[in-house]
């Protein structure tokens, strides 16, 4: 069978499914059981694939038929223009959480913030995009999955060559919220849990880690204990991820924990995050 032909087949095969991008998500898996480009695909079209590789997509193909996401079999997605290793142990990163990182960013310069800490590590994307983009940066990164701990490793690891202050500059605690933390910071950012626990996801959406994903039978019970954790210990600003339907109840709760907040939209102008001042002291 040639490349075109291979092509043909995973386009028919994916594009009956529902939410599925037939045609750029079979070229996608074929670059990469193939190890090539796409642009490798449309080049050399008519080269015959070996049989061993053609099971292996078919494979890959019939995985994505039944609604694993094509982050988890290609053990890559990408945030913020860089690649990042996932899998089934971690949230698949958000292009909605870079506005979150922007935010954060802002915060950074403007008060020359030099001391962060991030709860729910996961994958790492968080911590390790502001870590490029400010070495002077310390994190401490938390979790309560030690799973997700061994990816946000392995991805610090992977940028051990390209940048290899990252190693040192981020601390990658185990533990739930900041419990046992003892360092002093000024800035805590979290994308946390936030979705109700009853609420009806997508099944590509629910084969990523429920403990990643559900807040609470609300939605914004992790958030809440965020902010009294943030208020506890008088760190000077908050920023987080949050559920399209949450802001009436956290912009309360953030008041009366003495912050000041400034919510954010996402690119579907639903209501996404909030970026929060202490102004207790």
């Amino acid at each position: 069978m040639i490349v075109f032909e291979a092509l043909a087949w995973g386009r028919s095969e994916l594009s009956s499914k529902k939410g599925i991008r037939g045609g750029l998500e079979s070229e996608l898996l074929l670059s990469h059981i193939l190890g090539v480009s796409r642009e490798w695909i449309h080049t050399w079209g008519q080269r015959e694939i070996p049989l061993d590789l053609f099971q292996k997509y078919q494979e890959v193909i019939y995985r994505r038929q039944k609604d694993e996401p094509l982050e988890y079999i290609t053990n890559q997605a990408s945030f913020y223009s860089q690649n990042f290793f996932v899998d089934n142990r971690v949230l698949i990163p958000r292009p909605e959480t870079e506005i979150l990182v922007d935010r954060v960013s802002l915060l950074i310069e403007k008060f020359h913030i030099k001391k962060v800490a991030e709860i729910g590590v996961g994958s790492g994307v968080i911590s390790i995009i502001l870590g490029l983009k400010f070495p002077h940066l310390k994190i401490i990164a938390t979790d309560i999955s030690k799973d997700s701990l061994e990816v946000a490793r392995k991805n610090i690891l992977s940028f051990k060559d390209e940048a290899s202050h990252i190693v040192q500059q981020i601390d990658l605690r185990h533990t739930n919220l900041l419990d046992g933390i003892k360092e002093d910071f000024e800035l805590l950012v979290s994308n946390p849990p936030y979705i109700a626990t009853d609420y009806p996801l997508e099944n590509n959406v629910l084969k990523e880690p429920h403990c990643a994903l559900f807040g609470g039978k609300n939605g914004d019970e992790i958030l809440l204990k965020i902010i009294q954790e943030a208020s506890k210990r008088k760190i000077n600003f908050l920023c987080c991820e949050m559920g399209y339907d949450q802001k009436k109840s956290l912009e309360g709760v953030l008041s009366a924990s003495g912050f000041k907040a400034d919510f954010y939209q996402d690119l579907s102008s639903f209501d996404r995050g909030f970026v929060a001042q202490n102004l207790m002291f």
